[in-house]
């Protein structure tokens, strides 16, 4: 078996599990201008529900689907287009969403002279949540498709295939857009350009103005090739996208290894994500260029660049004596998202991050832990410090004295391993979160580790002072002493992070309910601690093991147990709230922000159209704008950011409460929603500068776990 064959195995068995995971960075920044996404056709050997999962494993959100590839391996006679079965298209609906991919775009794709055969695509498009349906009409056809743009707000993009096809050439699109609604435009294939003797930056300039989505591609000759390899001038094509602020989807559509591109594909996201941050599309900065060692310092001897990665490696003849590591002089880290590549032949190393220089090359701090063996990969240690702080798959509070406290788990460590969370000396991926006092890491997308570090914190400027915590300091890569060894890093990029949120606060310590009120006489709770789980014998029911630390209301129809809030000492105005829920086969829970204001917790898993007592919903308010929902019994993850209603010396209300932005599982699903009142069901029914967290437990099972809040700073 050859080395990208094993890598697509790799792959396939990374995503098995992926979807069940939150975003690492999906609550840290908003709707990108340029969306990297995968035309399906790029994998057309495989069945679409495959292409989701190479998409997902390539770390992109986005795929745009095309008419005629094989559904799945257990429905091999369905093909994916507008006139699916209704049952597969919910399937394919909910497939999507198990692997936080979005379907965006549908092409290519006939649109005729017929406004029925237009209106199923059309009404496909809706259902599904597509915002751009990608064909090349005759022309006689665009009365009726701008007519159906306006009616669906859907837009159609007219793609050029090669010369002689109808709009092979850009000024046959500028013809027929001509005096049309903005909703119709083009989708510029840049490669099909290429073909057909065009220059592909020419004639991006010619559709300014016009362009809704591109097909991208760089080619050598006659097929694809990593982009910025080619002869299509990527980079320049890019940079005459950004002088245009085109905003909208780029999608993948490469032909070429059409079994094992995977590789070439990943080099692609690299190219796109590097020349995006360099042309300020994001605020991404790349801290090593991938040529030299600029930036960076450490012991000559031991450190290089080879084949684009930061290379460091010992032998017989060149060992270290102690620990030691190359150190990035760009600046300090405070508030921030890393993203990191990194392969290890052997030995051991680490990622230093919020770290202090004790010595030339001597680092002590947090580490990342970098190494072959599982689970220790992934896990966090203190350098020259407090030594081992979280193990890979809890979540841990070190409180004011130094008293280390496990008080969760964000991943279960015996599936991470059989999902392949880690890739045996193979290039992996840290992303590493850090704000106030809150630190996260991701490996390959899965999370493996939380803390809220509330020990002292030391002084960045004493080497010596070392047994606490840091809110700031360097980043460095570890050769660690011992064995000859070699490690690799690429791919280096950070992500600055506003001081928007306060500390992080755990209003559940994992063991006991006693910074927890019961609404009613406290004979009638069912609120126990444990670990939750689906019945064996009904799904509709929760069961507890006797150990865990999930927070369980053990309900077994409406009305036979109590809703339950936090205590006086953890009431929040303007805040945000971290925190994950379990929901059984058709039950019902809410989540009250302040005690007053609900959104929907409700198993909707099955739910193609979303209503505002749905999973999101807040309730009798606003539907959520998409269906997030995971299968019943799986861990979800909300993230809420909320400013409380204000007041002013009289006790007047002058602004209503709102909800800034909610999310789940990664998914938007209100932004900027204003609350005139509380909702139905409340605490008191009273609005107030502050309030209580509190969890709807009369209607049905439930279970809660890794609740946090921090106050939003002002």
């Amino acid at each position: 078996m050859n080395k990208e064959a094993k890598f697509i195995i790799v792959l396939l068995v990374f995503v098995l599990c992926i979807c069940c995971l939150p975003r690492p960075d999906a609550a840290y920044g908003g709707e990108e201008n340029w969306r990297l996404g995968m035309q399906a056709y790029t994998f057309n050997r495989f069945t679409f529900y495959e292409a989701v999962d190479k998409t997902a494993a390539l770390g992109l959100r986005y795929i745009e689907a095309y008419p005629g590839q094989r559904l799945s391996k257990e429905k091999p006679d369905i093909r994916t287009n507008h006139n699916m079965p209704s049952q597969e298209k919910k399937e394919m609906l909910q497939k999507l969403r198990e692997a936080g991919v979005k379907l965006v775009n549908y092409g290519v794709v006939g649109l005729p002279n017929n406004e029925t055969e237009c209106r199923k695509v059309f009404n496909f498009a809706r259902e599904m949540g597509i915002e751009t349906i990608v064909s090349e009409p005759p022309e006689d056809a665009f009365d009726i498709i701008e007519k159906l743009c306006k009616e669906y707000k859907i837009k159609v993009a007219i793609h050029n295939h090669p010369k002689p096809s109808r709009y092979w050439n850009p000024d046959t699109v500028l013809k027929v857009c001509k005096g049309r609604s903005e909703l119709i435009g083009a989708c510029a294939d840049t490669g099909h350009w290429f073909r057909s003797g065009l220059n592909p930056v020419e004639s991006l300039k010619k559709l300014k103005g016009h362009i809704v989505s591109l097909h991208f591609k760089d080619l050598d000759g006659g097929h694809d090739v990593i982009w910025g390899t080619g002869k299509c001038r990527a980079r320049a094509m890019l940079a005459e996208l950004d002088r245009q602020n085109f905003k909208g989807v780029f999608s993948i559509e490469y032909e070429h290894n059409w079994l094992n591109s995977m590789p070439e594909i990943a080099g692609c996201v690299s190219y796109f994500e590097r020349t995006a941050a360099e042309l300020g599309q994001t605020d991404w900065q790349w801290i090593f260029n991938g040529k030299d060692l600029t930036g960076w310092d450490g012991d000559p001897r031991l450190w290089s660049v080879k084949d684009g990665a930061i290379r460091g490696q010992t032998t017989k003849e060149k060992p270290t004596r102690g620990n030691t590591f190359i150190v990035w002089r760009g600046g300090k880290l405070k508030d921030f998202i890393l993203k990191i590549k990194f392969r290890i032949q052997n030995g051991n190393s680490g990622i230093q991050y919020r770290s202090k220089e004790v010595d030339k090359w001597v680092i002590s701090g947090y580490q990342a832990e970098v190494c072959n063996s599982q689970p220790q990969v992934g896990f966090l240690y203190h350098e020259k410090g407090r030594g081992r702080l979280v193990n890979v798959g809890d979540i841990m509070v070190i409180d004011k004295n130094g008293k280390k406290n496990v008080i969760g788990k964000v991943s279960d460590v015996e599936a991470l391993k059989k999902a392949g969370y880690y890739k045996m000396k193979d290039w992996n991926e840290y992303t590493i979160i850090a704000q106030g006092n809150h630190l996260k890491h991701y490996l390959n997308g899965y999370p493996t580790m939380e803390l809220i570090d509330n020990d002292r914190v030391t002084d960045p400027t004493d080497p010596r002072d070392r047994n606490g915590a840091a809110r700031e300091g360097v980043l460095a890569l570890q050769i660690h002493a011992g064995p000859p060894m070699v490690v690799e890093f690429k791919d280096i990029r950070k992500r600055d992070l506003k001081p928007k949120f306060g500390d992080a606060v755990v209003l559940f310590n994992g063991k006991n309910l006693d910074d927890w009120v019961v609404k009613g006489d406290k004979k009638k709770s069912q609120w126990i601690v444990g670990t939750a789980a689906i019945s064996p014998r009904n799904p509709k029911l929760l069961i507890a093991k006797a150990s865990g630390s999930d927070m369980i209301n053990l309900a077994g129809d409406h009305g036979s147990s109590l809703d339950l809030y936090s205590n006086a000492k953890f009431e929040f105005g303007d805040c945000r709230i971290e925190l994950e829920v379990m929901v059984p086969k058709g039950s019902n829970s809410g989540i009250y922000v302040m005690g007053e204001y609900e959104i929907q917790v409700l198993d909707s898993w099955e739910r193609v159209k979303m209503g505002r007592g749905d999973m999101g919903g807040i309730y009798g308010a606003a539907a959520p704008a998409v269906n997030a929902c995971k299968r019943p019994g799986e861990w979800q993850k909300y993230v809420i950011e909320f400013q409380a209603p204000k007041f002013d010396a009289s006790g007047r209300k002058t602004e209503n409460a709102k909800f800034l932005k909610v999310e789940l599982n990664g998914q938007v699903l209100h932004e900027n929603l204003e609350m005139p009142g509380p909702t139905g069901g409340a605490l008191t029914g009273r609005e107030a500068p502050t309030g209580p967290l509190m969890f709807q437990g009369n209607h049905g099972p439930v279970a809660f776990r890794n609740i946090i809040v921090k106050p939003l700073a002002r």
